[in-house]
């Protein structure tokens, strides 16, 4: 009997451990305190490689996207069958445009003024749900159990050229 209780005890602990590290990600795991910006700050459209390419979305964003991560502003728009998401600094107007594919032209965004955590769901897809950690110069892939990545995910994009604007 004290055997079969013991066994009952290791795997209630194991399973509730298993159940802990595949818990989604919450804003309040990711806090960021929110600073009073104005909007529709000038954008710096030097920023990266990528953003002098989609100046005109860039500014849309800084005027009319959704308050993140304490003074961004990030707002999404379609490139054929995917989605590329953009975030500008409300305070220094630095801008930023995702080196990938976001999701595909269904993904809805959820995103919080007081949270660096971006979440893009979408139905269309077997695992609904990507997770992204905004470091202020990257999104950062956040897998199931809330590891973070080192790294942004590769280039899925040839670089922009002079020729290719938005």
């Amino acid at each position: 009997m004290r055997y079969f209780s013991y066994l009952a005890a290791c795997i209630l602990i194991c399973g509730a451990s298993t159940v802990a590290q595949d818990r989604a990600p919450q804003f309040t795991d990711y806090p960021a305190r929110v600073v009073r910006a104005r909007k529709s700050a000038k954008v710096q459209i030097q920023s990266t490689p990528d953003t002098v390419c989609f100046r005109t979305m860039l500014r849309k964003v800084s005027r009319e996207g959704q308050l993140f991560a304490g003074h961004y502003a990030v707002g999404y728009w379609g490139c054929g069958t995917c989605l590329r998401l953009g975030i500008v600094d409300l305070i220094n107007g630095r801008a930023y445009v995702t080196p990938f594919e976001a999701s595909s032209a269904q993904g809805i965004i959820k995103v919080k003024a007081n949270s660096r955590l971006l979440i893009i769901d979408d139905a269309e897809r077997a695992d609904p749900s990507w997770y992204y950690l905004w470091t202020g110069r990257h999104l950062l892939d956040i897998d199931s159990g809330g590891k973070v990545a080192h790294r942004e995910r590769e280039r899925e994009f040839l670089r922009c050229s002079k020729k290719t604007r938005f």
